[in-house]
């Protein structure tokens, strides 16, 4: 069955649905949505795509992260957290950034979420997953920006310059 995801202007206006293989090319842009799942240690879960997934494979990215069907970005993260990491926890919404490069065009929101429920992982999306401070992520970047995607640089940057000190 064709995925159908929604397609949208430069400005974030619904044009319709389309079959999710026609934004692969990059050309169209989509919504997507994004998670940053923290539990009661402060280490954010990162997920490291699978080998196999269109949009950057093997590296690593959000907690959760999906493209936006016929639904609300608040209805895509909740779908998306249980496909993915089979977890269902009260989330908010914290900012949408614009994301234009080569390979994909998408307006991205990102939420936060706090859990310790155990982590079952969607095995043909998420290659391996790890819960890592953001100390050490930071670090990891600096060091190591290759191994992850680059909406999430962009996301996480967000995030450690605009908030990460008021929802602490």
């Amino acid at each position: 069955m064709t995925e159908l995801i929604i397609q949208v202007d430069e400005d974030d206006k619904v044009i319709g649905l389309k079959p999710k293989e026609d934004f692969y090319e990059g050309k169209l842009i989509h919504r997507s949505a994004h998670l940053l799942l923290f539990n009661s240690e402060n280490k954010l879960l990162i997920q490291k795509r699978g080998a196999d997934r269109k949009w950057y494979p093997g590296l690593y990215t959000f907690s959760v992260s999906g493209t936006v069907a016929n639904e609300t970005y608040e209805e895509c993260i909740a779908r998306e957290m249980a496909e993915e990491i089979g977890v269902s926890v009260p989330f908010k919404r914290l900012f949408k950034y614009k994301y234009f490069d080569d390979v994909d065009k998408a307006f991205m929101a990102v939420f936060i979420a706090h859990s310790d429920e155990e982590i079952d992982a969607d095995e043909e999306e998420i290659e391996s997953f790890v819960w890592i401070s953001l100390e050490e992520l930071k670090k990891d970047i600096d060091e190591h920006p290759e191994m992850y995607t680059q909406p999430f640089l962009k996301g996480i940057r967000i995030y450690l310059e605009n908030f990460y000190k008021s929802v602490r």
